[in-house]
């Protein structure tokens, strides 16, 4: 039986720390701001995979991406099937207030909602947000990851259905 114990903490030692994640490294949002790069106006392309759960392979899509700093995001998806989003000020107002709040560097909407996570690695940094859980956001998001090095490359949306989001930008 000590042998068996001994055994099962030796795995669980060295399985540990290959499953530690940005999840691990609760952060001041003040601190991070000063480490992760300044929204600036950008124009890119994008990937998006859906993952839906009970659906086995993703709904894959992409196009051009676009942010205007104090107006927006624009997505322009390109195939599967042409279409156009924004999330402005008109439209998608929650979404758009997270924007504007990264953007500006005024977090106190976005404090109230989330709980903030940070690591930074040698290919780059990675941002964890995790709604709080009496917010109107745990209703829905299980957690949000951002992670980049000169600029935000992947971003990644857990939902609390068990659906999943991913966005990759590349310049």
């Amino acid at each position: 039986m000590r042998k068996f114990l001994l055994i099962i903490l030796i795995i669980f030692s060295v399985i540990c720390p290959v499953k530690a994640d940005v999840y691990g490294h609760s952060q001041n949002l003040e601190i991070i701001s000063k480490q992760i790069p300044k929204p600036e106006n950008i124009k890119c392309k994008f990937k998006q995979e859906k993952y839906i759960k009970n659906i086995q392979k993703p709904v894959v899509s992409g196009g051009d991406f676009e942010f205007v700093k104090g107006k927006g995001v624009y997505f322009t998806t390109t195939y599967p099937i042409y279409s156009k989003t924004d999330y402005t000020n008109k439209n998608y107002r929650q979404i758009n207030d997270i924007i504007n709040a990264i953007s500006s560097k005024k977090y106190s909407k976005i404090e109230k909602e989330f709980n903030f996570y940070y690591e930074e690695k040698k290919s780059g940094w990675i941002l964890g947000m995790k709604p709080k859980r009496n917010s109107k956001t745990a209703e829905f998001i299980s957690s949000i990851t951002v992670s980049g090095k000169d600029y935000i490359q992947k971003i990644e949306t857990a939902q609390t259905n068990g659906n999943k989001t991913v966005l990759w930008f590349t310049k």
